[in-house]
């Protein structure tokens, strides 16, 4: 008789963890990395996790007492679709735990910070359909426990707990519409369009030492500090590089030499706020989307005036407003947005402005890179080992933005180029292909270059200091998206 409660529990485990493994797929939510290039989320720790949450849950409400009433189980579930998220986390950083103290502190912190992220956007989903598999492992577990005999008086207090768990379940799903529909305001970053008057080559280049000459006035790392690299004719183009968020212009200090030798002028601007020499700063929660933008408009003034042809290129923070210049500005002869970020691969698109609006209303948190590492990389000294939570939020807000305008309007830009690397963790390439949708439902002709998942190459593929780099490779596919062939 002992068998049967026991093989009662480890059969709602499983029910729970078919129930989370079908949520996760029909979601779409990408199961991917979370925490780097090692280890990581897959569909084992999922399984693992709900499992092991389920099969808990359903022994401390029904195994215990022997009574398997629906609304037991659907309290059993509806726990189990809250308390996994800390728990599926946790398992995949379960063989990765750091054996110093500040490094494990550091790690709980990343966990508790991504799953209050996934409850906030997907818990209104999660919760729901964990509570009908708990329905239905009462349902199917039934005839392993015996008849129940006389009255529950704990009945009235699960009762009451069952309301707490809808009104709860009620009000994520109230919060993720309000989030979904809060509006965003894309008057912050709609820009000009197109130059009201190129600027002459000595405007052009007063611009740029007036950017330097700022810079000089903040405490920069000297790698940091904007490259402008001039060919001897004024007509040779222009190929402006957008570095990635928490990088610096020495993000291309091997790639802008190699456009150079290969006739083009190079300009590599520092985006606000990065670059400093305290790389524990704080000043990427102070930098707000408008900034960027404006950055952006004006590395594209110094390229009008100092050549021909202008090509906007950038990677991940970069490659977002490289696509923001290919929906925006007429003047751009070519956009090349690099595996751009408009969103974290662990949210599902269909999450992304709720999960957008939740980081630009809640208070800004650091978060490393690399909690096992909280110093970062020594051989990247200039980049920033945390980033602000502020920050992703504001790169999701023009990822956002300019996907909307696309849907709507036609993309100014001449040419437009998308990098997707296939082996690429870190971004929601779903939220790359909507906008690549939506530009070609204009008719625009968009060239989509796939960096097949057999390359391994890293999300950061151009800075040369990072793991896995293959730069050989990667300068190789960029320089073919800009029409040259590498000599």
């Amino acid at each position: 008789m002992m068998f049967r409660p026991v093989l009662a529990n480890i059969l709602a485990g499983i029910i729970f963890s078919l129930g989370g493994l079908l949520a996760t797929f029909v979601g779409g939510l990408p199961v991917a990395e979370f925490f780097g290039s090692e280890g990581g989320l897959d569909w084992a720790d999922i399984a693992i996790g709900i499992f092991v949450v389920g099969a808990l849950g359903w022994w401390v409400l029904v195994g215990r007492s022997g009574r398997p009433s629906l609304l037991r189980g659907a309290i059993a579930g509806a726990l189990t679709g809250i308390l996994s998220y800390p728990v599926v986390l946790g398992v995949a950083e379960l063989f990765r735990i750091s054996p110093e103290i500040d490094g494990a502190m550091e790690q709980a912190a990343a966990v508790s910070r991504l799953s209050g992220l996934g409850f906030l956007t997907t818990g209104f989903a999660a919760v729901p359909t964990m509570a009908v598999a708990g329905v239905i492992a009462a349902l199917v577990l039934r005839p392993l426990y015996p008849a129940a005999k006389g009255s529950d008086p704990a009945l009235k207090l699960l009762r009451g707990a069952g309301l707490a768990l809808l009104a709860l379940a009620g009000a994520l799903v109230a919060l993720f519409v309000w989030l979904t529909v809060l509006p965003l305001d894309r008057g912050r970053v709609l820009g000009a369009g197109a130059l009201a008057a190129e600027p002459s080559y000595e405007q052009a280049i007063a611009l740029y030492d007036a950017a330097r000459q700022s810079e000089d006035q903040i405490p920069i790392n000297p790698r940091c500090a904007s490259k402008l690299l001039l060919q001897d004719s004024r007509e040779a183009p222009t190929v402006i590089f957008l570095h990635g968020l928490t990088n610096c212009p020495a993000q291309a200090d091997e790639l802008a030499p190699k456009l150079f030798e290969l006739g083009y002028n190079v300009y590599v601007p520092r985006l606000p706020g990065h670059g400093e020499l305290d790389r524990m700063t704080t000043a990427l929660a102070d930098v707000g989307a408008e900034d960027y933008v404006a950055a952006t408009e004006e590395a594209i003034a110094i390229a009008r005036g100092v050549g021909g042809e202008v090509v906007v290129s950038g990677l991940s923070a970069g490659g977002v407003l490289s696509a923001w210049s290919g929906q925006q500005r007429a003047d751009v002869d070519q956009s090349l947005a690099m595996a751009p970020f408009f969103g974290p691969r662990q949210v599902p698109t269909w999450a992304n402005r709720a999960a957008t609006n939740l980081l630009l209303l809640l208070p800004n948190m650091m978060i490393s890179w690399d909690p096992r590492n909280p110093e970062g990389s020594p051989e990247m000294d200039y980049a920033y080992p945390r980033v602000a939570t502020r920050a992703f939020a504001q790169f999701m807000f023009i990822g956002e933005v300019t996907s909307g305008l696309a849907d709507r309007e036609a993309p100014l830009a001449q040419k437009l180029s998308v990098m997707v690397n296939e082996a690429d963790t870190e971004v929601n390439d779903r939220l790359i292909e909507r906008l690549v949708a939506a530009w070609q439902g204009h008719g625009a002709q968009v060239e989509v270059k796939l960096v097949p998942l057999s390359l391994g190459l890293p999300h950061d593929l151009i800075d040369p200091r990072q793991d896995l780099a293959n730069t050989e490779v990667a300068y190789g596919l960029f320089v073919e998206m800009l029409g040259k062939a590498v000599p």
